[in-house]
Formats: structure tokens, sequence, C-alpha cells
């Protein structure tokens, strides 16, 4: 029995209790048709968008009702994801509408799950309702008019982990975010972009800023990201291996085998939001996952870690594993769907199990993160043995925590909420040069830090100046190191308010509850301000900020309602599921 097929066995029990016990909210909601700020409207327009929709409120195309005012409009509604780990309800649709008349301004459509009353309408080209951006976004095809949702509807709508939306009068988070687009981010050439513009998905980073605060710039920009980065995935008859084959991504001078540039996720963000998957097939998509995880190019990080100096960076296992579930999501395949299970419990043994060397150089207890040689990390010579090489990565530790805290609200796997809670404590009390004083409800620097080396515009650089690499073994000096403590780590804070707020979120003992939110507090005030949005040296800052879409998941988190992991996940076999696990035609059909 394969790995998927263990899980559906094991989940059947709970596919029955959610279906006796649950009560799902009719499917409602508006969108604002908008034209581009470059185009010239007209009274005939071909709209083409995505529509998530949340689990069980929709399961057969025919509910789909789409208004303008009071006049249900003949459209093309098709399947686009579905819950086929759940109860095979539709997740998202492409609806397009034609003949739309812009010329009077922003047009409000209306969708329900009332049910259709006419005849559906045929479709056409999406590209028929697009139009060429500018030479500095190579000139690539957009919407001429963008859907606009609700976005508290796309908060609730379940398409990404939970998070809630932005507030409708901006706060300094949302000021720092646009400034920063308005600044440096949104303006970039593509034709002139390095391959360091693109590392750690620019364009989900994109979408994710859309979906918390409905802004069609974030939009805009996702999709012509999306677009440039797909021009170059090799989508060829290759295999996947060790030297790169199909699926992987081949701009620049990054090499085909080189997983940490393979992005999925944007293209089921560009499904769910915009309807659009013209420049892949599930194919090419599982193939995605599967390079990202045989390239040689980065160490192995599914297999058991068994060797002291094995190879292991956060980076490549959070960013392979990311492309495995994100795949799994849009493919149901069940081979993506053992690899990230399995890398789960690899990550899992890796971070919980004392192995010999251990035992044998006093490196016990485990840390709670994932301890390994920083020299091998950096590709520099190790020694067996050497307690001042055992470390981890502060900030790529949030790769490993996005990938499980998107695995976890998909697979509901159990042993990720420990995992997330040990590291977070870990990267509270290690990965900062303070500690916190509960009596003073502030921040003491330790001793051995004796300067400061954080950005200047950091507000807060006392109590959020982050390492590069930590340790709960290393001596002082090493930990003094200049490539242990680096200039301007705290570049990563933003997204690492995500490591903070998973554990956070399982964290049952109130005094790291408190320390892990006192942190995250001063992790956010420090960075939301005017100065730290112009910072931009670094190109793929933005990519790395936003992805994890770290500061509105922590929001939902802080309520009190969902703090301490009092939700539970359950997951409900998907055994009648038509759409299958391999070789199945993405979609499900259209009416």
């Amino acid at each position: 029995m394969n790995a998927y097929s263990l899980w559906l066995l094991k989940t059947s029990i709970s596919a029955l209790l959610l279906l006796i016990g649950s009560s799902v909210q009719a499917l409602d909601t508006q969108l604002i048709l908008q034209a581009d700020d470059e185009i010239t409207p007209t009274n005939s327009e071909l709209v083409t968008f995505g529509l998530p929709i949340a689990k069980g409120q929709v399961s057969d195309l025919g509910e789909i009702k789409v208004m303008i005012g009071s006049e249900e409009l003949s459209v093309y509604v098709e399947v686009g994801l579905r819950y086929h780990w759940l109860d095979n309800s539709i997740r998202s649709v492409t609806v397009q509408l034609d003949n739309i008349d812009m010329t009077g301004g922003n047009v409000v459509v209306r969708i329900t799950g009332d049910g259709k009353g006419g005849d559906r309408a045929v479709e056409r080209p999406h590209s028929e309702g697009w139009v060429a951006a500018r030479a500095n976004k190579n000139n690539l095809l957009y919407p001429r008019i963008f859907a606009l949702h609700d976005k508290e509807y796309l908060a609730q709508s379940g398409v990404i982990s939970p998070y809630d939306a932005a507030p409708n009068s901006s706060d300094a988070f949302e000021e720092y975010r646009l400034a920063q687009f308005e600044n440096w981010a949104g303006g970039l050439d593509y034709s002139t972009s390095s391959q360091a513009n693109w590392l750690f998905d620019r364009s989900s980073a994109m979408f994710k800023s859309y979906l918390a605060t409905g802004r069609v710039e974030f939009l805009k920009e996702a999709f012509l990201s999306k677009q440039f980065y797909f021009t170059h995935v090799l989508d060829d008859d290759s295999e996947p291996s060790k030297s790169g084959g199909s699926g992987c991504w081949t701009y620049g001078t990054v090499a085909c085998n080189d997983g940490k540039y393979i992005a999925p996720q944007q293209a089921k963000l560009a499904w769910a939001l915009v309807g659009d998957d013209s420049q892949w097939d599930d194919a090419l998509i599982v193939n995605m996952a599967l390079q990202a995880d045989v390239g040689n190019y980065q160490s192995s990080t599914r297999d058991e870690f068994d060797g002291e100096n094995e190879a292991f960076t956060e980076r490549a296992a959070g960013l392979v594993g990311l492309s495995e579930i994100n795949a799994f999501e849009m493919t149901a395949n069940a081979t993506v769907f053992a690899h990230l299970t399995e890398r789960i419990n690899s990550l899992k043994d890796m971070q919980q199990t004392e192995k010999q060397w251990d035992l044998d150089n006093g490196w016990t207890p485990k840390s709670g993160a994932w301890t390994h040689n920083v020299n091998v990390h950096e590709g520099d010579s190790a020694s067996l043995g050497a307690t001042n090489e055992r470390g981890f990565s502060v900030w790529m530790s949030e790769n490993i925590v996005e990938f499980l805290w998107q695995a976890y609200w998909v697979t509901g796997d159990s042993d990720i909420p420990e995992m997330l809670r040990l590291l977070s404590n870990t990267i509270e009390l290690y990965g900062f040069t303070s500690s916190y004083n509960a009596a003073t409800q502030g921040y003491d620097t330790k001793p051995e830090f004796d300067e400061i080396k954080a950005q200047s515009c950091n507000t807060t650089r006392d109590a959020t100046e982050m390492l590069y690499f930590s340790s709960t073994f290393a001596d002082e000096a090493a930990r003094l190191d200049s490539d242990w403590w680096k200039w301007y780590t705290d570049n990563h804070n933003i997204q690492s308010v995500l490591t903070l707020s998973a554990g956070y979120y399982f964290e049952t003992d109130e005094a790291i509850r408190t320390r892990l939110k006192a942190r995250i507090e001063k992790l956010i005030e420090g960075w939301s301000n005017s100065n730290c949005a112009s910072v931009s040296s670094t190109p793929r800052l933005w990519n790395w900020q936003h992805r994890s879409n770290s500061v509105r998941t922590w929001h939902w988190v802080a309520e009190d309602s969902n703090a301490g992991g009092t939700d539970e996940v359950v997951i409900v076999s998907p055994l009648a599921s038509p759409r299958g696990l391999v070789g199945v035609p993405k979609g499900g059909g259209s009416d």
C-alpha cells in the first residue's frame, strides 16, 4: 500500500464524521471589474478571471450563477482546483464574461451558488481579452480588465493557509509594503533583471500581497511575473534528473538542476485568482516538483539525515517541500504526495531523534532546530566531532516552516504541530542577540554581542537583531564569528514572523507564548516604516519577506478564537474522487 492510499484509509473515519456534522455557508460574493489604467476600455470586453471557493460550498458547476445587477449572464465556467484531499468539492473556477461594457467605469459582478438559469457560453481564448505590457515588462500579455475579489471573501476562501485580510484603513505594515512596491519592487525591469530578482518566488509574493489587500497593482504584477517566470520553465520530453530536466527554470545562469528556483505555487494562485492555466499542464507541474527534489545542485533533503556531516540547508528542504505541497494540491499526484510525506518524516527525525554522533559528542538534548554542520552548509571543509560547526540557519528555517505550515492545512499531519512548536521556541531563544526579560517586558542584549549589526532603519534593533547562524552547542567565539553574526540579517525579520507565529499557534505554555508574541510584535514594529521600505540593496528581499504572508498569518493566529491550535484539521477521504491520482486531465470539465 503506497503512502497516499494509507493516508486515505486512515482518514476515512474523519470523512464520515465531517459529512455528518458539517454546515457550509452558501457561496455569495461580489467582484469589481476594473479596466487596467493603461488601456481605453470598450463596450465589448472579454473578461476571464478565477474565483477561489471555500471547501464544501460548490460540488457542481451548475450551481454557479453570475449576475450584473438583477440580470443573470450567460457565461463560460470551468473547474480549476478541487479539494481532492477532502470531499472533492470545487476549490476554484475559471469564469469568462463576454461583451461587457466597461465604458462607464467599474462594473460589479455577483456570483452565488443559487444555480444557473440558462445556457452557458462557449469559451474564447483568454488572450483575446489581454493586452501587451510595456517594454520594461517584456511586452508580456496580461488582462485588459481585472476582476478584483472582496478581500474578506478571499481570506475565507481556503486558497492559501489561514490569514486575516488587511484592515480597510491601512496599518503601518501595509503602508510599508505599498511603499516598498512603489519605491522599487513593483518597477522591476524584466529585460535587465537578474536571476536574484526571481529567487524565492516573486510572483507568489505579489499574489499573497493581493490576497491580503485586494489591491490591483499587486495582482497585475503577480500575473506579469508569472508570465515571465513560466516562459523560462523547461517543458520538453526530458525526464527530471540530477543533471536537470523538464520542470527546471532556465533563466540567466541558473543551473537546470537547481531546485531552489522551482516554484509552482505561483501557478496555483494564478489559476485560482485569474483563471489562467495556459502555461502548464499537470505533467509539467508534477515534473517541477520531481525536478526540484532530484536535482543535485541542492543537497538531498528527503532521505534520512544519517551522517554527522551530511549536506543540508533549510532553504533546500523548505523550497523543495513548497514545490511538492503546491504541486500536490494542483494535481493529486501520488508520487509527489509520497515525496512530501517522506520529507516531513525526514525532517522530524533530523529534528528530534538523537543520533549516535549526538550522543558521542554531547550534542544533546536536540536543539529544536535542524542542526547540521554549518561549514558544509556554506560549502567549506568540515571536521568530525566539531561542536563549533554544529548550528542552524535562523532565517532559512522559515522556508521549512512555510512548507510545514501549508502541508499541515492540507494533510493534517499530526507530527507537524510539535515540529513547529519546538523550532519557534528555539529560534526565539537563540536566534537573536537579545533575550526577553519577563520582569521588565523588554529585551536585554546578550553580553557577548557588544555592537549592533542591524539595519539603521529598524526601530527595534535591540530586540530584533537576528543571527545568520546560531547554535545551542557552539561556544561564544563561534557564535561571534562573522559567518554566524553577519550584517543586516534583520532583512529577514518580516518573514520570520511566520516561524514564531506557527509555533505560537500550537504552543500551550503561557510563558513561551508571551515571549513569542512579544518578539513577533517587535519584528513587525521595527520594519514597518518608510525608511525600511527604501531598503532595496538585496533584489530578492521583496520575495522572501512577502511570499509566506507572514504578518497577516500572525494576525489570524493571534485572535483568541484561533490561537493555541484549537482548530482541528479534518481530512476527508477522496476515495470516490473522479479526479483520481495520476494521469487524469486537470480541471474536471466545464458546462
